[in-house]
């Protein structure tokens, strides 16, 4: 995971809405109506929400978006245990002390830390949906900015949401793409395959590549490094979901 990468911030800034539509479901339940204590309660479910993204985030970059729900709910889960600790052990360390004046069957109601402790573990049950729903949200967005079409043929997609800065294309965009550059004068360095299914981008592992010789002038390794790239896009087994990455090079003149 990288600071760089804007996918993992928009991820991050999905932990407002994670907390406001957890609220928005606490507040339509006039049994969990959260009243004065909300600010406090919201620092407390964003705190949780974006330790949760961010760890679901690195363990987790497909968009796949139940998944990623999955995962973030867990994480977050995790993250609300912790904080749940923490408050339990200054509970612990500094008990509320009752009164001798209160007479046995004088009822006690609960402290603030109670009413926290006890908002928290409904925000346990409660942000299953927020953080599933979410998940839907964030994973059309990174699918919709993944997804480079012409028309209604999906011809290229964006490396972007697998923190690689470049573009895969169909095998016959990736030969169109080929002859381009050869036609520019410009060599292929090699290239990469990657396998897109249901908005999931995978690396394949397949790779090819093509160094300059010493004795090649630059028109002769322009021509060779377009015929290797030509010859192992071709040689690829046909898939539709089969995508190419192509490494271009430059001319030292």
């Amino acid at each position: 995971m990288k600071l760089t990468d804007k996918r993992f911030w928009i991820f991050e800034a999905f932990s407002v809405l994670s907390t406001a539509l957890t609220v928005g479901l606490m507040e339509l339940v006039d049994r969990f109506r959260l009243d004065s204590d909300v600010l406090p309660i919201c620092i407390i479910m964003l705190t949780t929400y974006l330790i949760g993204h961010a760890v679901a985030w690195k363990s987790n970059r497909s968009c796949a978006w139940l998944k990623l729900g999955l995962t973030t709910y867990l994480f977050s889960a995790v993250a609300l245990a912790v904080i749940f600790a923490i408050i339990f052990g200054i509970d612990w360390l500094a008990p509320t002390e009752v009164s001798d004046d209160v007479s046995a069957d004088e009822y006690v109601g609960f402290s603030a830390l109670d009413l926290t402790l006890v908002i928290i573990l409904i925000w346990g049950i409660i942000s299953f949906i927020p953080t599933m729903v979410t998940a839907f949200v964030a994973s059309l967005c990174f699918r919709a900015k993944t997804t480079v079409a012409t028309g209604m043929k999906l011809r290229s997609i964006s490396l972007e949401s697998i923190g690689v800065d470049g573009i895969a294309y169909t095998k016959s965009e990736a030969l169109r793409i080929a002859e381009k550059y050869y036609n520019s004068n410009i060599p292929i360095l090699g290239g990469d395959v990657y396998l897109f299914n249901n908005g999931n981008i995978k690396p394949t592992f397949d790779n090819w590549y093509c160094n300059r010789n010493n004795s090649e002038t630059s028109y002769e390794y322009v021509a060779r490094s377009y015929q290797v790239a030509c010859d192992y896009i071709k040689k690829y087994p046909d898939n539709a979901n089969i995508f190419f990455s192509i490494v271009k090079g430059h001319i030292d003149e």
